[in-house]
């Protein structure tokens, strides 16, 4: 996000990049994974309770749906391709 915002002062942009901006895609992956295992634990866990399992599993999906969505954005971008849907969420 603040790639594509470019507001951040810890991330210098395409020109150079900060000792900050290293750590975090060396680390991105990483932080990638914990992200789906916990994805996964509430999904395990939403079947448990039969009163909240359901809203559980449910927003355990909108989680998902949106790290795989920022992850193509961002694979996609990384090329040079802009997102198709990028431009209609924005003006949402």
């Amino acid at each position: 996000m603040a790639w594509r915002q470019s507001d951040c002062s810890l991330i210098l942009g395409r020109v150079g990049s900060s000792a900050f901006e290293r750590q975090l895609m060396n680390a991105a992956p990483l932080m990638y994974r914990s992200l789906l295992d916990l994805v996964r634990i509430m999904e395990g866990s939403s079947q448990d309770c039969g009163k909240c399992g359901p809203d559980l599993w449910n927003y355990a999906q909108q989680i998902r749906s949106s790290l795989l969505n920022e992850l193509i954005r961002s694979e996609l971008a990384e090329v040079g391709i802009k997102a198709e849907n990028s431009t209609n969420e924005s003006k949402r």
